[in-house]
């Protein structure tokens, strides 16, 4: 058996082939080709490398000296191999990126506490988030109350308050984001609770919405998790 037939021969074992035309189509060449090679009893070295790197087998020859117009062939071959390899591994690092990032953000989003309510009185219109686990309050709970109703600390809720009431005599601001820690009393303890809150205030539509999340929340533990 020359070196062409046994390395058909081992292309057809390794992928278990029947077919000579299954063989033409793992080089990429058309059986006529590959009747070619049989007949020269030589196949180009690109071709003897892809059996090298797909199957591993030492007992293979080694690539026979070639004309340049081949050599350069081969240095394509495996260029284009480096990039395809390379973009594969980049996609992958990407997904799993991707995949552990959007793990983290929805294990911190599940501790989010959001709250829509009016600037002119204080009143909460809508409550969502973890509000019960985190807090000891039902949405029921908060919806339709004022913030200063014994949620927040009393210290705090006079700094809101003055806050509220520097915004709605100003006539430049329109629009305002800032952050905070205030103390919020839990619902079912009475402890309160340090609380880091995101304000975003819209003058004109008399509107502020809040999100705040517990700080005594061991975030060290999900970023390990993740």
């Amino acid at each position: 058996m020359n070196s062409v037939q046994k390395i058909i021969s081992q292309v057809m074992s390794h992928y278990g082939f029947r077919h000579k035309y299954q063989v033409a189509k793992y080089f990429g060449v058309t059986p006529q080709a590959l009747s070619t090679w049989l007949t020269n009893g030589n196949i180009p070295s690109r071709h003897i490398l892809k059996v090298r790197s797909d199957i591993h087998d030492t007992e293979l020859p080694e690539p026979q000296g070639s004309s340049i117009e081949e050599n350069k062939t081969v240095i394509d071959y495996l260029i284009n191999e480096n990039v395809r390899l390379k973009n594969k591994v980049s996609k992958l690092n990407a997904r799993i990126h991707n995949l552990q990032s959007d793990d983290l953000f929805e294990r911190i989003n599940s501790r989010s506490l959001i709250l829509v309510g009016r600037l002119s009185d204080g009143v909460i219109k809508e409550a969502s988030g973890n509000w019960y686990e985190s807090m000891g309050y039902l949405e029921t709970d908060l919806i339709n109350h004022r913030y200063d109703e014994g949620f927040f600390h009393p210290e705090d809720a006079e700094k809101i308050k003055n806050n509220q009431m520097n915004i709605l005599k100003s006539t430049g601001i329109k629009e305002s984001r800032f952050s905070t820690i205030r103390r919020w009393k839990h619902g079912q303890n009475g402890t309160y609770v340090m609380l880091s809150m995101v304000w975003y205030i819209d003058v004109d539509k008399d509107q502020v919405e809040i999100i705040a999340k517990p700080i005594d929340l061991d975030l060290d533990s999900v970023f390990v998790k993740n």
